[in-house]
């Protein structure tokens, strides 16, 4: 039977075909299959004695679980509790970080049946290896020695460790209870300095008198405008009446008609000018029309000359309330503006001392939790027989 294969080849830029024969190879490794063999058993052997003279080693692992707290205190809705899901994946690499290592180097001493020459950072960190194992949510720590009973004590002691150091970043501990302690002492003084502020502004406060002012000020400006529109009215009144005199014969008296609305404009005008309401009382009709027209017309002008006056004088009065009114406006405004200022820092102080006063309970009962997001799920047993050398594995 032959054995072939093609190989393409290029000649003079054409694809051609060439046949291999393997029969060559085959033969050679018919020929020479004792010095094959014997080396691949020599080796074997090598690897066997190699094997059996390295000295045994332990491996002891433990478990730490990362688990979620079983507990969220909220005293206070407004001051919330951050939902920290635990960075899984950071585990391992915090198991081997320096840090806790160190630690653990600090805490033990290894026995002499260990045989560490000496005991440092770098001869535990070859020891030692963390795993997720596939599972996230456990850290997986194998500690491998020459002594059985260091390998389970070291990796017990590292699995402490590890727990211990990551519930201190992603739990609550004593040292969050004394910030809010801090916290709140700090706050408690702003309280009472706010409080103080308040009290001693309440003692010079004149916004009620600066009010009662304001609104004299106002009902006075109130009448006097009233008083002018009043006077305006009658004023119109009066030019109405003397227009309508005019019209009538010089010769010709004043109607008694004329003659009570010239009284009765003479009336308002004097309840016009003063706060009394004034009464004429009218014996007979021969004494309101002695008057002639041109007299009657001459008094209809003088009483309006007088309302006009007062009308002036008025102004007067109101241009000068003006910048009363205003001063006393901007002085009550800045005293309600100050007392408003005061009370809301009152009112934020007060509010963030009890909300911190609660978060402080809060921190102090999570800090008595004894279950952290850290818990060791499982110690290392004394290992009975050695994990190595592995004499079949390596012979294989």
């Amino acid at each position: 039977m032959t054995l072939a294969c093609l190989q393409g080849i290029w000649y003079n830029g054409v694809a051609m075909e060439e046949e291999i024969d393997l029969r060559a190879y085959i033969e050679v490794l018919f020929r020479y299959w004792p010095w094959i063999a014997g080396l691949a058993l020599v080796a074997a052997i090598v690897a066997f004695i190699v094997s059996s003279l390295l000295p045994a080693t332990y491996e002891a692992s433990a478990i730490v679980l990362v688990t979620q707290p079983r507990y969220q205190m909220q005293f206070d809705p407004r001051f919330g509790t951050e939902d920290r899901t635990p960075a899984y994946r950071a585990f391992p690499t915090l198991a081997t970080s320096d840090g806790v290592l160190q630690s653990v180097v600090n805490t033990y001493v290894p026995s002499p049946e260990a045989h560490v020459n000496e005991w440092k950072l770098w001869a535990l960190s070859k020891m030692v290896e963390a795993s997720s194992e596939g599972d996230p949510s456990l850290v997986v720590l194998e500690v491998r020695s020459r002594s059985s009973k260091d390998a389970a004590a070291i990796a017990n002691l590292w699995a402490d460790v590890l727990a211990q150091q990551g519930n201190e970043i992603y739990g609550q501990s004593q040292q969050d209870a004394a910030f809010f302690e801090k916290q709140v002492a700090q706050a408690k003084q702003a309280l009472d300095k706010a409080d103080t502020a308040l009290i001693e502004f309440q003692a010079r406060n004149q916004a009620s008198i600066v009010s009662a002012q304001l609104n004299s000020l106002r009902r006075t400006q109130t009448d006097y405008l009233a008083d002018q529109r009043t006077i305006a009215y009658i004023i119109q009144d009066i030019q109405g009446l003397c227009d309508q005199l005019a019209e009538q014969p010089g010769s010709q008296p004043v109607s008694l008609g004329d003659s009570l609305t010239a009284l009765f404009l003479q009336m308002q005008a004097f309840n016009a000018q003063t706060s009394a309401a004034v009464q004429l009382q009218v014996e007979s009709g021969a004494t309101l029309s002695d008057k002639s027209l041109s007299e009657q017309i001459a008094f209809l002008e003088g009483l309006a000359a007088t309302l006009q006056a007062k009308s002036a004088e008025i102004d007067s009065r109101l241009a000068e309330l003006e910048p009363q009114i205003l001063a006393s406006q901007q002085k009550l405004q800045e005293i309600e503006v100050e007392s408003d200022q005061l009370t809301r820092a009152r009112d934020l102080a007060q509010e963030t001392y009890v909300t911190l006063v609660r978060k402080l309970d809060e921190a102090r009962i999570a800090a008595q939790e004894q279950n952290g997001t850290l818990q060791v799920g499982s110690y290392a047993a004394v290992p009975e027989k050695p994990a190595g050398p592995r004499r079949l594995l390596n012979t294989a």
